[in-house]
């Protein structure tokens, strides 16, 4: 006899943001202006925020989306590919023909393990609100953004988060939690974002670019705009992470810095994902930031982004 009960689909996190493929070149030092040398080795690897997150959270266990913007061609079908690979799901990726695939050039740096990105994104489109509002909204638990130059369209996809929680989800459904990474530098209209999410994340390329010139310093002038209830938290490299929880406490981790640096391309996106893993999982904000913190030096003690050992 066959039971009534259906069983649910685990309901996804969605990023929402870029993906690009990453053209790496591991050089013995920064290569000088104007000269000739060999690299020691070069590697291609699925890149771009939101892109790096989905990797992090599939190793972690969570099913996850990726959604963003795509062209047809050769770096297309690889990108594709390595989602798959990962069971990161991209099928509702809005496609444009005739555009060229973003590409970021890296050198990475063996002396110290530091990357050096050039990014270049020709005539690819950016998400519009439109895009957006084509996805079931049912379908997710949390939906994490990665903060673009398109911060009005990113604004209307949040509102119409916003909208689906208070006005359209059924009763026995959960909120789905909106979260959002300011990380690029002078991007000051992303600060409008913030009272609309659940949790905010702030890198120190965007603080510093504020003149916010501590951790500290930049929880102190972005904890007013918080909505009631909503966290923050602020990453700062190798002096680890911040933040606020729902109470208004502030939390603190340290970096866990390895012995050997290795590879620091994508440490940030490894930071972000974890945490919100955690969160989603029932963690405190402490808890969350000191499990970031953690995996974000695992991550850079490696090369890439798929050999976490989690």
């Amino acid at each position: 006899m066959e039971s009534d009960n259906v069983l649910e689909e685990p309901k996804k996190i969605l990023c929402v943001g870029l993906v690009c493929v990453d053209l790496i070149q591991i050089c013995e030092s920064f290569p000088k202006e104007d000269s000739d040398q060999r690299c020691l080795e070069q590697r291609w690897q699925r890149g771009g925020n939101a892109s790096n997150n989905c990797t992090v959270l599939s190793q972690l266990g969570a099913p996850c989306e990726f959604f963003g913007t795509v062209s047809k061609g050769v770096f297309a079908d690889y990108v594709e590919s390595d989602f798959r690979d990962l069971n990161i799901s991209c099928d509702n990726c809005i496609v444009h023909e005739g555009c060229d695939f973003p590409l970021s050039s890296v050198i990475i740096n063996k002396e110290n393990g530091s990357r050096t990105i050039i990014h270049s994104n020709r005539n690819l489109p950016e998400l519009t609100a439109e895009d957006f509002h084509k996805l079931d909204l049912s379908k997710y638990c949390w939906i994490h953004f990665e903060g673009r130059r398109n911060t009005s369209a990113i604004s209307a996809m949040m509102r119409r988060v916003v909208h689906y929680n208070e006005e359209e989800r059924s009763e026995n459904q959960p909120r789905v939690r909106l979260s959002v990474e300011l990380e690029k530098a002078n991007r000051t209209q992303l600060l409008d974002l913030i009272p609309l999410c659940d949790v905010s994340f702030v890198g120190k390329d965007f603080a510093t670019s504020q003149a916010y010139s501590t951790m500290s310093d930049t929880i102190r002038l972005l904890k007013p705009s918080l909505s009631p209830g909503s966290q923050l938290v602020v990453a700062w490299g190798d002096r680890g992470a911040m933040g606020v929880s729902k109470d208004g406490k502030i939390v603190q981790s340290i970096a866990y810095t390895p012995t050997e640096i290795v590879d620091t391309l994508g440490a940030g996106d490894t930071f972000v994902a974890a945490t919100i893993f955690q969160l989603v999982n029932g963690g405190s904000l402490q808890e969350s930031i000191t499990f970031g913190c953690k995996l974000a030096g695992a991550k850079i003690a490696i090369e890439g982004l798929k050999n976490l050992g989690v």
